[in-house]
């Protein structure tokens, strides 16, 4: 009798293992043997360079995850194999699709998918192209239910809920704005989910849908624009890659992530050389070099439809993961997807060109700064992340964290302002409380495993 676990094209839900004690689950805290463990070097180096684990390892030695279309089979004696399936991507590369047959395949997907489930329809929606199509495309546009949040000092003066409202307005369907502010509440629900497979930037979310479902009857089918900016063309080509060190330009982190050199575990990368040089031809390919960046982002980005359907039970479907339809978009002319020309003479041609509204909105991102305002971050344990990493750099975070800057802020909207944020960068004047925060949310889940294990030795000397 065997056990199979089995990953789909993307691994859109990561599935952990321990190569030891034989568990298996979707959850990575439930393949920790806390009590005994060790760090695997290099995974927990990508961990905090990448802000969360990468090439199918973890930071703990022996937990791992599948990757794309992988099989995992487990014999009666407890012993894991792991399969490599075929890549269903290989026999799309290189086809030219019509944008027509495009939105013709979107439609007919999520007309049949709505046809196919009761309710009011939740789609939260940004404005932007993704949840803006997602919005037309349903045919019965009375069962939606539509949700936004804004990122500016003025939530409701963002670019996000003025082109949600606006949109709204258009196509006549029920929407709301939803203010944050108080996510660094969330760390213990978001370490019970995620642990330390990922950074946990992501506890916004699970304060917007807190609020979302206080205004729905519940078990609502959820629509997901998830996956739609890395298709549609809206990820540049890089064309430097010629070192292993070069995928992190491909990964599209945000700059959220701490540094490996604040480690105290040193490690060759040599999963990163070994990948690397495996792929270095095909890694020059703007459409593989997008592949990989989903296939690598998916174990974080993937709370976007895990959050709401764990923690929520909504009923969610996200028809940009589906292989047909991404990969359809993938075969697009690239002069047509190069800025998402393809999507802008759509919306134009159906009267949802907001961008040519004249619509008044503000494009700074605050909340993290409103987030660490509302609610100050504890320090984080020196002395306990010793272990691993230097304490210099977690005294660096803490002050950093803890201290309310005037010039913080007025960097912050420098660096938003276009062509001043880039010089700034190249200049190499940094936000540095952002740059602790996003380190700060890169060290907590380890922060919490030692603090599990610490409690488990406890345990078992009192």
């Amino acid at each position: 009798m065997k056990k199979i676990f089995e990953t789909d094209w993307l691994a859109s839900q990561p599935i952990f293992y321990n190569e030891l004690t034989g568990k298996v689950s979707e959850n990575i805290n439930d393949v920790i043997d806390f009590q005994n463990f060790d760090f695997h070097p290099e995974g927990l180096n990508n961990y905090l360079d990448f802000g969360y684990s990468i090439l199918e390892q973890t930071p703990i030695k022996h937990v791992k995850f599948l990757r794309h279309s992988s099989k995992l089979l487990i014999n009666d004696h407890g012993k894991i194999e792991v399969q490599y399936l075929d890549d269903p991507v290989e026999k799309w590369m290189g086809k030219t699709v019509n944008e027509n047959d495009v939105f013709h395949l979107l439609y007919q997907s999520v007309r049949n998918w709505e046809e196919s489930v009761e309710g009011e329809i939740v789609i939260p929606t940004s404005g932007g192209y993704d949840s803006r199509l997602l919005n037309f495309l349903i045919n019965n546009k009375s069962r939606i239910r539509s949700f936004t949040y804004g990122i500016s000092d003025n939530q409701l003066k963002s670019v996000e809920v003025v082109y949600a409202k606006k949109l709204s307005e258009i196509l006549g369907t029920r929407w709301e704005a939803i203010q944050l502010g108080e996510f660094n509440s969330y760390f213990r629900q978001w370490n019970e989910l995620f642990g330390i497979s990922t950074h946990a930037h992501g506890m916004y979310h699970i304060e917007f849908y807190h609020q979302m479902i206080s205004k729905l009857k519940g078990n609502n089918p959820f629509l997901s624009g998830i996956g739609g900016d890395w298709w549609s063309g809206l990820v540049p080509y890089q064309d430097k890659i010629v070192h292993p060190k070069d995928l992190y330009k491909i990964a599209y982190t945000h700059n959220l992530h701490a540094t490996s050199e604040a480690s105290l575990l040193k490690s060759k990368q040599e999963l990163l050389h070994s990948y690397y040089e495996s792929q270095r031809e095909q890694l020059q390919e703007w459409n593989f070099q997008i592949l990989l960046m989903a296939r690598m982002k998916i174990i974080l980005i993937s709370y976007l439809i895990r959050v709401p359907k764990i923690l929520f039970g909504f009923n969610t479907w996200a028809p940009l993961l589906e292989p047909e339809i991404a990969l359809s978009i993938l075969g697009l002319s690239p002069e047509r997807r190069r800025n998402r020309l393809w999507q802008k003479d759509f919306f134009q041609q159906h009267g949802l060109d907001l961008e040519s509204k004249k619509l008044y909105f503000s494009r700074y991102n605050t909340l993290n700064y409103q987030a660490m305002e509302r609610i100050p971050l504890k320090p984080l344990d020196v002395d306990l992340l010793r272990q691993i990493i230097k304490p210099a750099y977690v005294q660096w975070i803490n002050n950093q964290i803890t201290q309310q800057k005037f010039f913080d802020k007025f960097l912050l909207k420098m660096y938003q302002t276009p062509k001043i944020g880039g010089a700034l960068w190249r200049l190499g004047i940094r936000d540095q409380r952002l740059t602790a925060y996003a380190a700060y949310l890169t060290l907590k889940p380890l922060e919490n495993l030692l603090k599990i294990k610490e409690m488990y030795e406890s345990d078992r000397y009192a």
